[in-house]
């Protein structure tokens, strides 16, 4: 198996926390600030950030490509609250307050990999204003946060954004009805349930033209990987076969749904908590 893609979509599910330490490394060297607050128990609420703040529902990978622009090649998904003090936890707590130094909750990031586009959105609780920024201007009626000594800004709501200028405005034309939402992914995402901690897509993948990945907490001491995709190569469907017939061997259930006149191949595998590991490393390349 090659090993550079068999943790390709794991690698995936990292991208916002990779994405995060880089913007506080960053935030560490720079002491360009108009805001410093420093009283986490009285910090002010989003009321003090003036213009029109962002507003969203953000319940899933779906409604994040909502506010998307077209050309998304990658987005993931990650709600935080479902995860904590599972095996889907692959993070130190402390990880998630270090954008703004309050606790993000779920979080959406969308990239295209040749145009340098990219954006995150997050939800946190309490909406305070915890963190070190600049007003840079307003683009729509929304004002721009710079983020000291990093080339990025917020754009403050529920969500809250996080991107460079060109990518936070193509976000607003989005939402302000002036550009159409992104539509990379319509296909392959009707046959997903979108009710998973953790979910992730892209067209970058050499197994398929598309490719959907999801884990799941099921409730009941289990947990499944939903994988789905679109125009799969032969080859990928060969290996999810072969996977299938001996996948009993290694106390992972199989179901395989070849849909759509073989354009959508939908692989769902469930095991145990203790073998999380194994159905997460478990990959079709």
């Amino acid at each position: 198996m090659n090993q550079k893609y068999a943790a390709i979509f794991l690698a995936l599910l990292m991208v916002m926390s990779v994405f995060s330490y880089f913007v506080v490394s960053l935030m560490g060297n720079s002491n360009d600030s108009t805001a410093n607050i420093t009283d986490t128990q009285n910090a002010p609420g989003f009321e003090v950030i003036s213009g029109t703040h962002f507003g969203a529902n953000m319940n899933s990978i779906s409604d994040g490509l909502a506010f998307s622009p077209e050309g998304v090649s990658t987005a993931v998904y990650v709600d935080y609250s479902r995860t904590y003090g599972t095996p889907l936890q692959d993070y130190n707590v402390s990880d998630l307050y270090y954008f703004y130094n309050t606790l993000v909750y779920k979080s959406f990031f969308a990239y295209n990999s040749t145009s340098g586009f990219r954006f995150q959105a997050h939800l946190m609780n309490p909406e305070v204003i915890k963190f070190n920024y600049s007003v840079a201007g307003t683009y729509n009626g929304y004002s721009l946060l710079s983020r000291p000594s990093l080339g990025l800004y917020n754009i403050i709501g529920t969500p809250t954004l996080l991107g460079g200028m060109n990518s936070l405005e193509k976000v607003i034309d989005v939402k302000s009805g002036n550009a159409p939402a992104s539509s990379d992914f319509t296909e392959i995402l009707s046959y997903a349930d979108m009710d998973a901690e953790y979910q992730a897509v892209t067209s970058t993948d050499p197994l398929a033209e598309q490719h959907y990945l999801d884990f799941k907490n099921m409730g009941d001491g289990n947990y499944s990987k939903t994988e789905l995709f679109l125009n799969p190569l032969d080859t990928t469907l060969d290996t999810i076969t072969s996977f299938k017939n001996n996948g009993s061997e290694r106390n992972m259930m199989y179901n395989v749904d070849i849909v759509d006149d073989g354009r959508i191949a939908k692989v769902v595998v469930t095991t145990n908590a203790s073998n999380f590991y194994n159905l997460s490393m478990e990959q079709y390349y």
